[in-house]
């Protein structure tokens, strides 16, 4: 009888046999960077630096005393969508840059796979506390806070430009999908 492979959050698993010892070794595909190992540790230095500045720039604007930021939720909402993606995006990037080259199968689908899809959580998050603050502030006026609102929305606007580029520059990675060769194992 044919077994039925895994569907879900565990099928990963299937992946992981045993050895002749009794533990446990990942036997299932990799993805393998194409190219040299200087230009993806090059790479992954420069989405290290854009997730870096976008975590600030969203910390940053959640401590801006703006017009709207204090006590409307069509602000405050959108900016905590936007915060949770974020830590999502720099997350992910902490899988991808701890799973090495080659990766996991699991790992990739987990990070390089979904990093641009957070990204984009990220930037609707953004851009949708910009435009609750212009709301607010039509409705609203200023009360005073000039400075506050134009930091805000500068650092929105950096927050979705920097995104933009993370999730530009990780889909534009090059991996290629390869099984493992059991008679040169590298140290996984």
């Amino acid at each position: 009888m044919e077994e039925k492979k895994k569907k879900g959050k565990r099928a990963y698993l299937e992946a992981f046999q045993k050895n002749a010892e009794g533990k446990y070794e990942y036997k299932g595909e990799f993805y393998c960077w194409q190219g040299t190992e200087q230009e993806r540790r090059k790479k992954m230095r420069r989405l290290w630096v854009l997730c870096l500045v976008m975590l600030g720039a969203i910390g940053a604007a959640g401590s801006v005393e703006a017009p709207g930021t204090l006590n409307c939720a069509y602000v405050i909402l959108p900016y905590v969508v936007e915060f949770v993606a974020g830590i999502s995006v720099f997350w992910g990037l902490c899988r991808l840059s701890a799973g090495g080259d080659p990766l996991r199968v699991y790992v990739y689908q987990a990070s390089a796979e979904k990093i641009p899809e957070r990204a984009v959580v990220t930037v609707i998050g953004a851009a949708a506390a910009l435009a609750g603050e212009l709301i607010f502030l039509l409705q609203n006026g200023l009360d005073g806070k000039w400075a506050g609102l134009g930091v805000f929305l500068l650092l929105e606007g950096m927050v979705i430009f920097l995104t933009l580029e993370l999730r530009r520059c990780i889909r534009k990675m090059e991996w290629s999908r390869k099984e493992r060769n059991m008679e040169s194992p590298k140290s996984l």
